[in-house]
């Protein structure tokens, strides 16, 4: 019999604990640094920042404490960024470039390290995406080694970091390249024209320098516990801290906000494609459990464990299901989108070719004009041809339906308290995509976009006028084009 309410055994291990989160300013690292401090009495979070744009890394922090997804927090405690420490360094630079004093700090105090940090642009250059998520990890990992009271080590890595293959295990993947070697010669030409031969197996240098990051996660279990998280395509928050939101444009972000704005108007992907989304909430939560769950089977558990953190292996919904339930977002149109939200998808390269010179490639001609008359800038063309340079380094994800083993996963919400299963929501089971869209559709209208949801009215119309403007430019370009032609076959 119970002598009293069941406790969340993850907010109990982070009590009192000091954490240093690398990435603690991108999309993920603010809502795990928000969600620690809300739900976990941890006596620090150590946030790691560079001067950023003439900012101050102490100013940024204020910046990012304005949001509105700290707003929850500070009504329970407003005194929560007391909690909050700042060290100014460089994920790029060797040992984050850090002052002796923070080094130090960070090695006596540090009891957990999530390291969420890296370069998430995908066609990144070589050397580059190397410093960053390898030569960034391989810091992150000494520290924890140098530290005297590290309990849990979390690497967060990409469900797709072997992405070669269909079917993705729950295991490190070996690699035929020595991590430690590569990073030791990075002014070698040759070694590093090897190194870009032997990537190709990969589709870009982000998944190929996730899978080595791996690799070297793996020689530090000798040292602490190491556990690595992969989440899929991260996307916005289901419920915490606030429904719907977003603020990243990059990976699957990038295109539904393009799609919402009327900007990506076509995709090179199969219909039938089954995709594979997590709310960012749930990944969060799910990085702060395997910290605490890593220290808990520290004894019995000396592997690294892997826990692929997806939907589409239970809760499966193809880029076809996708479009249907954000189409609903029809009820709240933007009133600053330049067309109304819609898609025509396609794994042909022709018919990709052709949707993208009719439903991009020439509005952006006209509206760039519509530009040049006004006295601005031109930016549409420009924009989709960066467009489709981010579509080919993905055309291998868009086309390909994963199979993703995440037993690993299951096991840690098995492990969970009920408690825990409210407060930590991980299981990507216990929600429907309708749902889902429902509150992510009005999200990023309002905090991505920053509109008024009240706004419906001004925005069909102001809509509809652009619609108007367009397809009549459109239609007339294309009657001329087909008269033209018509006169050179008499």
């Amino acid at each position: 019999m119970q002598d009293g309410p069941i406790m969340s055994g993850i907010s109990d291990f982070y009590r009192d604990k000091v954490v240093f989160v690398t990435g603690g300013t991108g999309f993920i690292g603010k809502i795990v640094v928000e969600k620690l401090l809300r739900t976990c009495e941890v006596k620090e979070v150590i946030l790691m920042v560079r001067e950023k744009k003439n900012t101050l890394p102490e100013q940024r922090i204020k910046t990012l404490c304005a949001s509105p997804i700290f707003e929850r927090l500070a009504k329970k405690n407003p005194n929560y960024q007391e909690r909050i420490r700042v060290i100014e360094g460089d994920l790029e630079k060797p040992n984050f470039d850090l002052c002796p004093e923070s080094m130090d700090y960070l090695k006596e105090h540090t009891h957990v390290i999530l390291h969420i940090a890296a370069t998430v642009k995908f066609d990144e250059e070589m050397i580059k995406a190397i410093t960053i998520n390898l030569a960034g990890t391989r810091t992150a990992l000494e520290i924890g080694r140098q530290s005297k009271n590290l309990q849990s080590f979390v690497y967060v890595s990409t469900a797709y970091s072997n992405s070669y293959d269909e079917h993705i295990q729950e295991r490190v993947y070996p690699i035929d390249c020595n991590p430690e070697k590569i990073l030791a010669n990075l002014d070698d030409e040759k070694l590093i024209q090897d190194v870009i031969q032997y990537s190709l197996k990969w589709p870009n240098t982000y998944t190929f320098t996730k899978a080595m990051a791996e690799a070297l996660a793996l020689e530090y279990r000798q040292h602490f516990p190491v556990a690595i998280l992969r989440p899929s395509c991260v996307m916005a928050s289901l419920n915490e801290p606030l429904p719907g939101w977003c603020d990243s444009i990059y990976g699957s972000n990038g295109t539904f906000i393009g799609w919402y704005y009327g900007l990506i108007r076509t995709s090179h992907i199969d219909p039938e494609v089954t995709i594979d989304t997590v709310p960012v909430d749930y990944v969060s939560n799910a990085i702060i459990a395997v910290g605490w769950k890593t220290y808990m089977e520290r004894a019995q558990e000396p592997e690294v464990l892997v826990y692929n953190c997806v939907s589409s292996t239970d809760n499966p919904l193809t880029f076809g299901k996708q479009q249907d339930q954000a189409s609903k977002g029809s009820k709240h149109p933007l009133l600053t989108g330049i067309y109304k939200p819609i898609t025509f998808a396609s794994s042909n390269e022709i018919m990709f070719r052709l949707y993208s010179l009719v439903l991009h490639y020439l509005p952006a001609y006209i509206m760039d004009m519509a530009l040049r008359f006004r006295g601005e800038k031109p930016r549409l063309v420009d924009t989709y041809v960066k467009i489709d340079k981010v579509v080919a380094s993905v055309r291998k994800f868009s086309n390909t339906t994963y199979l993703f083993d995440n037993q690993n996963m299951k096991d840690l919400y098995l492990a969970m308290s009920p408690v825990d299963h409210q407060q930590y929501p991980c299981d990507n089971r216990n929600y429907s995509w309708r749902l889902y869209f429902e509150v992510a559709v009005p999200g990023l209208k309002k905090y991505f976009f920053k509109e008024d949801l009240n706004n419906v009215k001004r925005a069909r119309q102001a809509m509809r006028k652009k619609e108007l403007i367009v397809n009549t430019t459109l239609f007339l370009i294309v009657g001329l084009m087909l008269l033209q032609l018509y006169y050179l076959l008499r």
